[in-house]
């Protein structure tokens, strides 16, 4: 017979927060209470859940301050990229948490919280060897071997060319066993749950991030959205690509000659400059002036060739 269900008793998920509410400390210098610190840290635990892992790699919660999260980023893209989806990342996380927490997100240049580098689920290590001594070999596949390696002079040449066929041929049968399926590419033999083998794969991603690279070359403020109708990726392939270019393009600059020193009228940007500008910041040539050049330019300063330079003179 099933239990009657009290109403008066409440689960961790709904009284832990009244609880914090009720021993919050007023006089905290955050104006923090027990709760907020409590939804604070419950943010950052959450972080991966509520943004998602691909902007979790880049954006590291720091800090909440007066309703305003901090947050870090060795990217500068990354930077420009998220103010795009911070309205949207602001109700994300007041939504998760059931409580209006967030008003604001800035960013900081200190990294408090170190990204940890490892993988929450850990790879179990296999013996493969075992199971491939496992794996039967026929009379058919001995004769097999034996023809292709007839023309080997060398008796312990042939001995070790043998047993590498045998591994590789009881590689192949342990592989078909568990039901691996040739690659769509190559043709070699992959898990079923991937269409491409590994080799493949790296090749389809660098064929990807060519492709990238070329629209970004051509059409520099070309964003994210634009981008995936020519070329099936992840934003965070395009972000890469963007930082990448946008650095080696700046580090190309001359002073004086594709943008200004010190502050002179009338001064004409060079076509370089301009695109790095666009690249970086994504936006169209008509939305490009005076003051957007020159800040941008400031920004992208340790990327520039003029601080190089000025860097190994000092």
């Amino acid at each position: 017979m099933r239990a009657h269900t009290n109403k008066l008793f409440e689960t961790g998920k709904t009284i832990i927060p009244k609880t914090m509410k009720l021993l919050g400390n007023k006089n905290d210098k955050n104006n923090l209470g027990l709760l907020k610190i409590y939804l604070k840290y419950k943010l950052f635990y959450s972080w991966n859940d509520i943004v998602g892992k691909d902007i979790a790699k880049y954006i590291i919660p720091q800090d909440v301050t007066f309703s305003v999260l901090y947050v870090y980023t060795y990217s500068s893209v990354w930077a420009n990229s998220f103010q795009y989806l911070k309205l949207d990342t602001i109700k994300k996380i007041n939504e998760y948490l059931g409580y209006k927490l967030i008003k604001d997100i800035q960013f900081t240049r200190f990294n408090k919280v170190k990204r940890k580098i490892y993988s929450p689920i850990l790879e179990k290590k296999v013996n493969l060897g075992s199971y491939i001594k496992q794996v039967e070999i026929t009379d058919e596949d001995l004769n097999l071997i034996d023809k292709k390696t007839d023309c080997i002079e060398d008796e312990d040449l042939k001995s070790a060319i043998k047993k590498v066929y045998m591994k590789n041929l009881q590689l192949k049968k342990l592989k078909e066993k568990y039901n691996w399926i040739p690659c769509k590419k190559c043709g070699h033999l992959t898990p079923p749950e991937n269409p491409y083998c590994y080799n493949c794969q790296r090749e389809i991603k660098e064929e990807k991030q060519q492709k990238i690279a070329e629209i970004l070359l051509e059409i520099p403020w070309a964003r994210y959205q634009d981008i995936i109708k020519y070329v099936d990726c992840s934003m965070d392939m395009v972000n890469k690509q963007r930082t990448k270019l946008v650095q080696i393009l700046a580090s190309k600059l001359k002073p004086s000659v594709d943008y200004p020193v010190d502050d002179v009228d009338n001064f004409k940007y060079s076509i370089d400059a301009q695109t790095v500008v666009m690249m970086y910041k994504s936006i169209p040539p008509d939305k490009l002036n005076k003051n957007v050049l020159k800040d941008t330019i400031f920004k992208l300063r340790y990327d520039t060739a003029y601080w190089e330079y000025k860097k190994r003179t000092e």
